[in-house]
């Protein structure tokens, strides 16, 4: 009976991070439940936010926080960072070597081992700093 109900919960939990990768950007925990539901998934929101709490702590995820309070996620294909726009939500994937050495420099200097990292790099865009260009008369 208990492997039965690992396997449904292991069922269930790929079932969101497969629908996660699919939607390919950042979604809240209720999109996600929503497009679930919709595809015919029986799952319910609590298994959502379970399984994103999961795949956060593995590293799978990158999650940032919206305007209003609330998490997105994305799922994370590669390992990378993105700097997001506070106003539009549009974003920008960078590298940094620099950055990278860093971090792993940080857990042998505080006495951590098995350091991961999620880094939120926010900022206003070009577009939405200039504003919207005015029509010619």
């Amino acid at each position: 009976m208990q492997h039965v109900r690992a396997r449904r919960a292991a069922a269930r939990r790929n079932a969101v991070l497969a629908a996660l990768r699919d939607l390919g950007g950042f979604v809240s925990a209720q999109q996600l439940h929503v497009t679930l539901v919709d595809q015919g998934c029986v799952v319910g929101l609590s298994t959502v936010y379970r399984a994103l709490a999961e795949a956060d702590a593995d590293g799978l995820l990158e999650t940032v926080h919206g305007s209003g309070g609330g998490r997105a996620f994305r799922y994370l294909s590669v390992h990378e960072h993105r700097i997001r726009c506070t106003v539009c939500g549009d974003s920008v994937s960078f590298l940094s070597p620099e950055l990278e050495h860093w971090i792993e420099s940080l857990g042998p200097t505080y006495g951590f081992h098995d350091v991961r990292h999620a880094v939120s790099v926010t900022g206003t865009c070009a577009l939405c700093a200039t504003g919207p260009a005015d029509d010619p008369p």
